[in-house]
């Protein structure tokens, strides 16, 4: 008998691994020789970065590199906006922040080590020397053009204007028995993935291909942007997206004046 599908209540073919502990997340993935990174990142929303000091988180044993925000910049590509939008600011971001960081968290520099615990000590070892500058945390204030810049190179900070309307919105409006008007404030979005952010990336030499194993939801999204980034052919990027241990679905509501890239 043919299995009929519409109309019909269907078990989940992904339970018995989920339940039963043998399914492969990104952190059960163990290559030979694998190494680990840690992230040294800022501790300011906006600040100068004077001096970046990488010497004694080189000098550590089991550190094997140490690559700062310029180094990154001279060999990989820009982060490239997911967006096309008419008009839009295209504000330049690396991988690692250059000269200047804009927000709390940010990357600033990088260690890759034996394991996870020599790279976690050798990121907490280097040393930044940063010039802190003014910041602003409302999206509604950043729009004034004397807030601020997160970008010198543009006279505000908001990203883009955009608009859309359909059919005759005045007259919908002059007709309408009752307008209601009102201020909405969303609340922080907050997820919590059974497995946060991971990621494993291997350079297979003989074929010349860079795979990528990530807790994401957009692999094909990530395997263009990686290729991007790292100026390698997309045909030969592969990325793998196992258990992705939560995910989150996004309401994207575009007001008449865009809030201003913070």
């Amino acid at each position: 008998m043919t299995q009929r599908y519409v109309g019909q209540a269907m078990k989940r073919k992904e339970d018995p691994r989920l339940v039963s502990g043998t399914s492969t997340y990104v952190d059960d993935v163990v290559l030979p020789g694998m190494l680990h990174m840690a992230v040294t990142r800022s501790i300011h929303a906006h600040a100068r970065i004077k001096r970046v000091d990488i010497s004694k988180a080189q000098k550590l044993p089991g550190v094997v590199a140490v690559v700062t925000g310029e180094e990154a910049a001279a060999q990989c590509g820009p982060i490239p906006c997911a967006a096309s939008i008419p008009d839009m600011k295209n504000a330049q971001r690396h991988l690692l922040a250059v000269d200047k960081v804009r927000f709390v968290g940010e990357p600033v520099a990088v260690v890759v080590a034996e394991n996870k615990y020599i790279a976690r000590d050798a990121a907490d070892l280097i040393e930044i020397d940063y010039e802190p500058l003014a910041a602003v945390v409302n999206p509604e204030k950043a729009m004034d053009p004397a807030s601020p810049r997160l970008y010198d190179e543009f006279s505000d900070n908001i990203a883009y204007n955009f608009a859309f309307e359909s059919g005759n919105t005045e007259e919908a409006f002059q007709k309408a028995d009752v307008i209601v008007k009102e201020r909405f404030i969303n609340q922080r979005l907050a997820p919590v993935a059974m497995e946060p952010r991971g990621v494993v990336a291997t350079y297979q030499m003989p074929d010349n291909e860079l795979v990528v194993w990530c807790s994401t939801q957009q692999p094909h999204g990530l395997r263009t942007l990686l290729a991007n980034l790292l100026r390698v052919p997309e045909n030969k990027t592969r990325v793998i997206a196992p258990e992705v241990g939560g995910g989150a679905a996004k309401l994207i509501c575009t007001p008449k004046t865009d809030l201003s890239a913070m």
